[in-house]
């Protein structure tokens, strides 16, 4: 049986142990953790997928195909299929590459950290056209900047296609600019608000409506580049949609012109006391409880501010929180996503066809990355993942899990390795009375401990 801050370290804050796992950790759970911070592991697969912005070039000349046809043509319906098709395409190939790496890594801490930046700043492919920018835009945006400052992630959030797409900055056109001027008032808040609400200062975080529709005024004219531009389908500073003239947001006036002005807000709001706070709550509540302590978000409040949004400086000290290391005081549920995972690595998988049914068990669980219904993300706690319906259809699961993904090991030496260390009577008992090997598994994967993490 494995010792308890070795479970933790695989399985809090990493995706679940793999068979032999446990060795390679060793006697310094912390220190394995960190290494993956300096030295993480990426995947050959994510060399041969397509920018972001090829993806959108492809997008926007398609669209613009599909409107010169003539207006009752029979093959324009089915260019717009064909787009659809194509965009899904491309989403499952990003999210197959992505759950490959996730079920074999080496550097778990990693991935999971790229998981909760990518759900901290969501885009959802439930708006058809972020289908061929949501995996490009993880690699692009969230994946470099997870080991270095918040700020550059913030920039590079804000910056991107898909994030702009998603809530509808692309075509927000300020009033008194030269294009609002000519077409009338076509100011969008969806990106300024979601930046102060989710991203940065949090719901209450002392910011006003006026601030909000300001800093919309702010980030006009951040868009997509157009097809006939160099930098087609990439980001583009349209000038003849931004808001001219200073704007105050928080009580500081912004005299800067242009692109300048957005990034100088961005800039402030990523070191603002508030955001500090609300990031240091957001992973207080993701790594050590749903109710996290606050002794332990104010240690990392204090180090965020200290730093200037150092993340790798947040990721040692939350790893050297002693509450962090309690498997019993504070138990956090799995979401289906970490579960699925969790499942694939203690069953030794590595190969493709596992991928395919790891894929077709997210869809079950409703679990599939980018699949969301508000730019709030995946829930993070425990009563908005584990509901009655939500932990039936789990325990369904677990029964084809164990039949599916193959297990290399027996189910004993997988209960040693994934919830030995916390694992109860009642399934303990519940194992010892399995009449085979496929139903312990089945059991196991069931069973309340492996739900957690």
């Amino acid at each position: 049986m494995i010792d308890e801050s070795i479970y933790v370290a695989g399985t809090r804050f990493g995706l679940g142990l793999k068979p032999e796992e446990a060795a390679r950790i060793g006697g310094s759970p912390q220190n394995w953790l960190m290494q993956q911070i300096r030295s993480p592991q990426t995947s050959t697969a994510f060399v041969t997928l397509p920018s972001s912005a090829r993806n959108m070039q492809y997008l926007l000349k398609t669209r613009k195909e599909i409107k010169q046809q003539d207006a009752g043509a029979g093959d324009k319906k089915d260019m717009q299929k064909m787009l659809r098709q194509d965009l899904k395409g491309a989403f499952i190939d990003e999210l197959r590459a992505k759950v490959a790496l996730a079920m074999t890594t080496d550097t778990p801490f990693y991935e999971r950290l790229v998981d909760f930046w990518s759900n901290h700043f969501t885009v959802s492919i439930k708006k058809g056209q972020v289908a061929g920018l949501a995996g490009s835009y993880e690699r692009e945006a969230i994946r470099p900047h997870v080991t270095g400052k918040f700020a550059d992630m913030l920039l590079a959030v804000a910056h991107h296609p898909a994030m702009l797409v998603y809530l509808d900055n692309a075509q927000s056109i300020g009033p008194d600019s030269i294009a609002g001027e000519r077409r009338g008032k076509g100011l969008n808040e969806n990106l300024a608000r979601e930046i102060m609400e989710l991203h940065t200062l949090g719901v209450d975080g002392g910011y006003s409506q006026t601030d909000v529709t300001t800093f919309a005024k702010v980030i006009t004219g951040w868009s997509v580049a157009p097809l006939d531009s160099d930098n087609a389908g990439g980001f583009e500073f349209a000038q003849r949609r931004h808001e001219p003239g200073e704007q105050r947001i928080l009580g500081r006036s912004y005299p800067q012109a242009g692109e300048e002005q957005g990034i100088a807000v961005l800039r402030d709001l990523a070191r603002h006391p508030a955001t500090a706070h609300h990031i240091a709550t957001k992973l207080a509540r993701h790594f050590i409880a749903d109710s996290p302590p606050g002794d332990a978000v104010a240690k990392l409040e204090q180090v965020f501010l200290d730093t200037g949004g150092d993340l790798p400086a947040l990721y040692d000290t939350l790893t050297g929180i002693p509450q962090a290391w309690d498997v019993r005081a504070n138990t956090k549920i799995k979401s289906g996503y970490d579960l699925v995972i969790s499942a694939a690595r203690a069953s030794g998988c590595n190969d493709d066809r596992f991928v395919d049914y790891a894929l077709k068990s997210l869809k079950f669980l409703g679990a599939v990355p980018f699949e969301v219904n508000s730019p709030a993300g995946m829930p993070d706690i425990a009563q908005d993942i584990a509901g009655p319906e939500a932990m039936i259809q789990r325990v369904e699961w677990a029964q084809m899990a164990a039949i599916k993904f193959e297990p290399t090991q027996k189910a004993s030496n997988i209960v040693a390795f994934t919830i030995g260390p916390i694992i109860s009577t009642a399934t303990r008992n519940a194992l010892l009375g399995a009449h085979n090997d496929r139903e312990a598994t089945a059991i196991l994967f069931g069973s309340p401990e492996f739900q957690r993490r």
